[in-house]
């Protein structure tokens, strides 16, 4: 058995571990939310913003982009708040995921220091 390891996940794999570790980071920020309410009010602000940005993009800056937010924002903040903050946390958590991979692959193809030999 490995002793250096800070948690050690009885012999899982590198993806089962992957996938356990991120299930544990997407439910931290609902449990906050439900103690702490200063937690709540600012992911409802962060959503807010997300919400009203991917709309705007799709319908411009008219009437519809209002409409059209403030049904969405009922429905995804009113009621149904804590599937969305982990839908919205994990899509960060992905497009981070996806991006630093995309920098870490250029790097090594385009700027990675050469070799000595």
């Amino acid at each position: 058995m490995n002793k250096k390891a800070f948690i050690n996940f009885f012999g899982m794999s590198l993806v089962l571990k992957i996938l356990v570790v991120m299930a544990i980071a997407l439910l931290i920020l609902p449990i906050m939310m439900r103690f702490f309410p200063v937690v709540r009010y600012v992911m409802i602000i962060i959503i807010v913003f997300f919400i009203y940005d991917i709309v705007s993009k799709a319908f411009g800056n008219n009437i519809l982009t209002y409409l059209f937010t403030g049904v969405l924002l009922y429905f995804l903040i009113v009621r149904y708040l804590y599937f969305t903050t982990v839908a919205v946390i994990f899509y960060f958590m992905l497009s981070i995921g996806v991006m630093s991979v995309f920098v870490w692959g250029t790097k090594s193809v385009f700027g990675g220091k050469k070799k000595k030999k």
